[in-house]
């Protein structure tokens, strides 16, 4: 089988590399909502004309708004909802704000993430939905990735054959002491195996 994120072998339709990335992105969720707040400042309508319109641009990031209005939680909810049906929980009531409507799903979903990974039929789709709500996030935040390319992973399966992911770095987190660790095939390369890995990923470049 192979992973529906990563298209690597693996057991169930999400590998569980590809499935704890989604989690640590879910639990951002709360703290990010707060951050595009400041993003719902009306723009200065420095924007391109649209030609024949009298109408004036709307004075805010429909992106923005629409994340702070449900975007966020709704496909949360759904799969909350689907979950607690199908593990007989208490169904969801009302929660008020949006916040606490993001938090609870938030704290629900990472709570039941065993189960989830293990039973959810919809195990894909609940993963494809928080990783397409993360990147709308980062679109709008305007967040850039700080991962360098160093190569491609050059650990081998139980088959022998290569992982090939791009193995990717951030520089300025990576300390003398850190590790570097494949998102795809779960590989580490502690600090002692750095030169080893140089000279790997330098055969291959050759």
């Amino acid at each position: 089988m192979k992973c529906d994120l990563c298209c690597k072998t693996t057991e169930r339709k999400v590998c569980k590399n590809c499935w704890e990335y989604t989690l640590s992105k879910l639990t951002t969720f709360p703290k990010k909502y707060f951050e595009l707040e400041k993003e719902l400042l009306p723009s200065k309508g420095y924007g391109e004309r649209v030609g024949g319109s009298r109408t004036p641009p709307i004075p805010v990031q429909l992106e923005t708004l629409d994340l702070r209005s449900g975007g966020i939680s709704k496909p949360l909810l759904t799969h909350e909802s689907n979950v607690r049906i199908l593990q007989k929980h208490t169904r969801i009531t009302f929660r008020g704000e949006e916040i606490n409507r993001i938090k609870l799903s938030v704290k629900y979903l990472t709570g039941q993430s065993e189960w989830i990974y293990k039973n959810y039929s919809e195990l894909t789709i609940l993963a494809k939905d928080i990783n397409h709500i993360g990147n709308r996030i980062s679109k709008v935040l305007g967040y850039k990735s700080e991962l360098m390319t160093i190569g491609t992973c050059p650990s081998l399966d139980d088959d022998g054959k290569e992982c090939g992911a791009r193995l990717q770095i951030n520089p300025a987190a990576l300390t003398s002491f850190g590790d570097i660790k494949c998102r795809v095939c779960g590989a580490i390369w502690p600090s002692e195996k750095w030169r080893l890995l140089g000279r790997m990923l330098d055969a291959k470049s050759e």
